[in-house]
């Protein structure tokens, strides 16, 4: 029996040659390592599963599928397409195998899909779509003083954060919990209507990361991630590099993190570990 263990990195360009495509795929990779890892592993489960049940045909047909990450753009009628990380867009026009997935207009996501041979006008990539796993997609709060109690500044860490245009800013964070599913954890970016910082930096907008763990005990680690629409902060973006986080870390305290529009400037990602849910 031979059993799926891998997909293939979303190659969301075209290359000249297997040399820049495979460059830029161990690019992807290492960027969204530590979820994408927690990712593979269910799925893992899942076409294992599928393929006991089903044979090698069904594993196999997963040997050239790809990945990537991006934003649902809604159609009229129900349709959809994909609004990919780079720039390209993806329509999925084979969906016999989410038929029922509920699309929803900015919803960040990343999509496992077949590129289908014929080419389709305005868009980059024709796709069978296999599987979407959406991605914890937010609003920005603006946080009175009196809401700080409960939004919470419980201790995590972020191990990346990178911007997708002015659009988002996507967190890739650790925190810890206690296998309780009754304990949801939220994690919120505000704006503090309260906070005064002397040292802020005129060329970034100030935002806070706050986790909420409500109560619940630190006793195993755990991964998520979850992006940010900025639109509510658009007018503040304007002639700014990019946006400075302030983080209640793990065991450094607080920490003021950079980062640039388009760029990518955050520690690099810790192993991952079974997550628990937040919200």
């Amino acid at each position: 029996m031979q059993y799926f263990t891998f997909i293939s990195i979303l190659k969301t360009k075209r290359f000249d040659n297997q040399q820049h495509q495979k460059n830029y795929r161990e690019k992807i990779m290492k960027k969204y390592k530590n979820y994408v890892a927690s990712l593979l592993a269910v799925f893992t489960v899942l076409t294992t599963q599928s393929c006991l049940d089903d044979g090698d045909d069904w594993a196999d047909s997963f040997k050239d599928t790809l990945l990537g990450m991006g934003t649902v753009q809604t159609l009229d009628e129900n349709d959809f397409y994909f609004l990919l990380d780079e720039g390209s867009k993806l329509y999925p026009t084979d969906r016999s195998e989410i038929h029922n997935y509920e699309a929803k207009d900015g919803q960040r996501a990343f999509v496992y899909f077949d590129e289908l041979p014929e080419e389709l006008p305005g868009y980059e990539y024709n796709a069978k779509v296999r599987f979407i796993q959406d991605i914890l997609t937010k609003d920005i709060y603006y946080m009175p003083a009196e809401k700080a109690d409960s939004i919470g500044d419980d201790p995590i860490n972020i191990t990346q954060l990178w911007t997708t245009r002015k659009d988002y800013l996507n967190i890739e964070c650790q925190f810890y919990h206690n296998n309780d599913n009754n304990k949801k954890h939220m994690l919120s970016l505000v704006v503090n209507e309260a906070a005064k910082d002397e040292a802020e930096d005129p060329d970034y907008v100030t935002l806070e990361f706050r986790h909420n763990a409500h109560q619940d005990p630190a006793v195993y680690p755990s991964p998520a991630i979850v992006s940010y629409k900025l639109d509510a902060i658009a007018p503040l973006l304007e002639g700014k590099k990019g946006l400075r986080i302030r983080v209640r870390t793990i065991y450094d305290g607080v920490k003021y993190l950079p980062v640039n529009f388009g760029g990518n400037n955050a520690e690099e990602p810790s192993t991952p570990t079974e997550s628990t849910q937040a919200y």
